[in-house]
């Protein structure tokens, strides 16, 4: 039976979702017919509830996909398809140590935390103090406990070198941040950027080539996301689509090489794929791996 406080998803025979926190005495409003709380208490996860107006209404565990789009907002989330990639991309495991850039409204924190597990631990950093606000809220709201909010520029933060399994970084200008952050990022380990434009990727490239950083491009992905309308017999992609939402730059970072820093563009050849895979990666300057 769930109890007050838990957060439930309210379900209506339209598809939409309603994100609700259980109140003493609470009562969920609708225009096919309101739901007291405690009649949603008895019902229970998987359960359906009929209002009066005859309406059904099923009840939800919400998922984090649910909560990070249903949930308050201070700035533009990053969306759980990119998410999900940026979390294949960093590669983590339980009981690492994940730097990020840009808090937001906290949703990519929320998914960094999981992929951590309690034993590891989320830091990021933002630089506005409403979203920094809005995104301790969200955190706590769902009960994450790994994460640790930083106000402030993470380009003026002091950081260990090399303590960190993964960077994310979620900012209009992640070039500001770079040496910072690819000193706290621990040799081999992966920095993934998270940006809305294409411009803002071959400027982030350029910043990394001129200034010599010791990081490798592996791949720039735009994750695309088709739902479907499925009706028996009647089958057909959803007339409303996510389109275009990101753009994520993955970097792995190199040891030096023979004391200096090195960058695909210093004759050290294009790494091969492997059986049946083209190359992925391609000179920082853009230049096509076949020259």
């Amino acid at each position: 039976m769930l109890t007050t406080g838990d957060l439930v998803i309210i379900l209506d025979a339209k598809g939409r979702r309603y994100l609700v926190r259980l109140e003493e005495d609470g009562h969920f409003g609708h225009h096919a017919g309101g739901i007291d709380h405690d009649e949603i208490k008895r019902a229970g996860y998987g359960g359906r509830i009929n209002t009066a107006k005859g309406a059904n209404f099923w009840i939800l565990r919400p998922t984090l996909e649910d909560y990070v789009l249903l949930m308050k907002r201070g700035a533009a989330v990053t969306y759980p398809k990119d998410a999900a990639a940026m979390l294949l991309m960093l590669d983590l495991s339980p009981g690492e140590r994940v730097l990020e850039a840009g808090s937001g409204s906290g949703g990519l924190s929320l998914f960094l935390a999981r992929a951590v597990g309690p034993e590891g631990s989320v830091v990021s950093y933002e630089r506005r103090p409403a979203f920094k606000a809005r995104a301790e809220e969200n955190v706590r709201a769902w009960g994450a406990g790994n994460v640790s909010f930083v106000l402030g520029a993470l380009e003026e933060a002091e950081l260990e070198a090399e303590s960190f399994d993964a960077v994310a970084l979620d900012l209009m200008e992640p070039w500001t941040v770079l040496e910072n952050a690819v000193s706290a990022l621990k040799t081999g380990r992966k920095l993934v950027c998270y940006l809305p434009n294409i411009t803002q990727v071959v400027q982030l490239l350029e910043e990394i080539r001129t200034r010599r950083l010791p990081l490798l491009k592996r791949r720039v992905l735009e994750v695309g996301h088709r739902e479907w309308d499925v009706r028996p017999p009647i089958a057909h992609p959803h007339f409303r689509q996510i389109g275009h939402t990101a753009f994520l730059a993955e970097f792995v970072k190199l040891a030096p090489f023979r004391g200096q820093a090195v960058d695909e563009g210093q004759g050290q050849g294009q790494p091969g794929g492997g059986h049946g895979e083209d190359p992925v990666v391609t000179k920082a300057g853009g230049d096509d791996p076949s020259d």
